[in-house]
This record gives C-alpha cells, structure tokens and sequence, in this order.
C-alpha cells in the first residue's frame, strides 16, 4: 500500500511547533528564529514532506502572467533566451502560468521604459521578467511595480538598486577577469589590447570590463588597454569599427564584451591577419566556425537557455509556492576553445 504524502499538520507535530510557524519557515519568512528554522527543516526532511504544487496553483484561484522584456540585439545570444523561457512555461502551464514575451529592437532605454509602463498600466500582469537595457533609469517603474504587488526578477543584466527579488545569470565582474586572464596567456602577458563593448549604462557590460581592468592591473604591467565603444549595435557597423581598429593600430588582442565576438573574428578571416587574438562571448554556429579555423581563440560560454529558464522557475515558485529566492543567483559560464568542439 503507498504511504500517504506527509503533510505540513505532520511537520508540525513532529517539530513540535505550531502549524502558523511551521507555514512561515516553509515560505522563506525572515521573522522566524534560527532554531526554530533548523528544527522545522530537519522534521521536513524526516518525513519527506514535499510541497503540493497542484493544490498550490488551485488556491490561487486564477492563472499567473508573466511579461518578459529583453532588447534583442545580437544573433547568438537571444534565440536561446527565448527556448529558456519557453521550455519552462511549457513544463508549467498545467499549473496556469503563462508569459507574454516582449521582444525590442532598439537599444534606446526609453523603448523598455514604454514597455515597463505598458505593463503598470495592464493589471493582468502578475511579475515581470526583465534585462534591463540601463542599471538604473528603469528603477522607478520596477519598484512600482512591486509595491503594486508584482515581483520583478532581472536576467542576464541588473538593475541592482532597484526593489527587484532577484538577480539570475553569470557573474559578469568574475567572467571579466577569467577573460583577462586568458588573454594574458594567450599573448604572453604583453602587448596592446583592445577592449570592445557598448555603453556601460548595461550593468552586464560594465562589469565585464571592470573585471577585465582589475586583472589587468593586478597582475600584467606589461598589457596595454585601450577601451572602445560602440554606439550602435548593427552588425555592419560593428565589422566596420574592428576593421578600422585592426587596420590602423597594432593590436595583440580584441576584448569584445557582447556576443558580437564572432564578427571580429570574421574580420581577421578576411584580412588575413593571423597573429591577433579574440575573446568574446557567446557560442554560436558562427563562431564555431571561426574557432575551427583559427580566427576566434576563446569563447565565454553563458548557457542563456539555462539562466532564463532558472529566471521563470524562480518567478513561479515565488508566486505559487512563496519560496524567497536569493537575491544573486549566479549561473555557470564555461571555457570554450577549438578543442572543445
């Protein structure tokens, strides 16, 4: 005969603590004493106690919207942001959640502000999932929208001062200085070194390079950096600005930030030069490509499908099961070179 699911009146017994306690430890609730924690946690684990998902989504009463904003501005990255986030609502639809996925094309940040509004104004909308094109301009409308109740997690790039619950996605300080790093080995820790990235407003890319700098400066005196941006994101402009840069100045190195990397790889394909070395981000066909014949060395690898499915994950739990996530949630990046394809 199968063994009745346990349930949070069995915790509490076994605790010994009152079912109202027991139901705030079991949501996350800061307003509980640490042994209190410790015992009604080990009781959980005793009797196996699982979470009732289905009866969860049942006393909500209604179905969960999610929005989810992100400015699609590279070829590699997006499409796999995309399946993250669709995979996740597939595996949870069953349980009424659903997303409304609002895909912008220009990198100006009054483009999300105008979606963040659209949503304040549309009560049907339970959270927000959201990259924030600017660390901190979009602040005002995300905080109202939490004190309206709707939670707001960020991915991929942050607005750290806001009131959103959670980050999810790399540490992009960390991957910068894994980046200098590799770069340094890969020229010897000498030479001119240049650091390609959009405006720094991006949170994600700020970090990247400020890692990048701090490595720099900590253990090669002997690099030379000189710091690019690029102002627009069209893919043209951006084979242009690398060529100009590779033609005109010596370079041992090209530092590109975004998922843009390829593109400077392609760059060297076509001028011939053999003796520059690229580190970037973001695997793509094109960029396989490229490492498999020698003009692109290393790519940071994000796994965006992964961080974006977490992002929505998250939300769920935190809507339906009252789980208080942490407020970084860092994603695994990997090392990619010719070997690894």
């Amino acid at each position: 005969m199968e063994q009745s699911r346990a349930t949070l009146k069995d915790v509490a017994i076994r605790s010994g603590y009152a079912l109202r306690t027991v139901k705030k430890v079991m949501s996350g609730t800061e307003h509980v004493g640490h042994k209190t924690r410790v015992s009604v946690l080990k009781a959980a684990e005793e009797l196996n106690y699982q979470r009732n998902i289905i009866a969860s989504a049942l006393s909500r009463g209604k179905d969960t919207r999610i929005a989810i904003i992100y400015t699609e501005m590279t070829k590699p990255y997006f499409p796999e942001v995309e399946k993250g986030f669709v995979q996740c609502a597939k595996e949870l639809r069953d349980y009424g959640l659903s997303i409304e996925l609002i895909k912008l094309y220009d990198s100006d940040v009054n483009c999300q502000i105008e979606a963040v509004k659209q949503i304040l104004s549309d009560g049907s909308i339970d959270g927000l999932i959201i990259q924030p094109i600017d660390s901190s301009l979009l602040d005002p409308y995300l905080n109202e929208l939490s004190e309206q109740g709707r939670p707001v997690i960020t991915f991929g790039s942050d607005a750290p001062l806001s009131s959103r619950i959670s980050y999810v996605g790399p540490d992009a300080y960390k991957a910068g200085r894994i980046s200098a790093q590799i770069m340094a080995n890969y020229i010897a820790k000498k030479g001119h070194v240049a650091l390609i990235s959009g405006s720094y407003r991006h949170s994600q890319t700020g970090d990247r390079v400020r890692g990048f700098k701090d490595r720099v400066s900590e253990y090669y005196p002997d690099l030379y950096l000189t710091e690019l941006i690029t102002a627009k994101d069209n893919p043209t402009f951006y084979y242009d600005f690398i060529k100009t840069l590779v033609s005109n100045e010596s370079i041992q190195g090209l530092y590109c930030t975004s998922a843009n990397a390829y593109i400077a790889g392609e760059v060297l394909r076509d001028m011939g030069v053999k003796d520059a070395v690229v580190v970037g981000f973001d695997i793509s066909q094109m960029a396989t490509d490229l490492m498999k014949q020698g003009h692109l060395k290393v790519i940071i690898e994000q796994n965006p499908f992964h961080f974006s499915y977490v992002a929505l994950k998250t939300m769920f739990n935190y809507i339906y099961l009252n789980e208080k996530p942490q407020e970084l949630q860092h994603t695994a990046i990997s090392i990619l070179t010719s070997e690894c394809l």
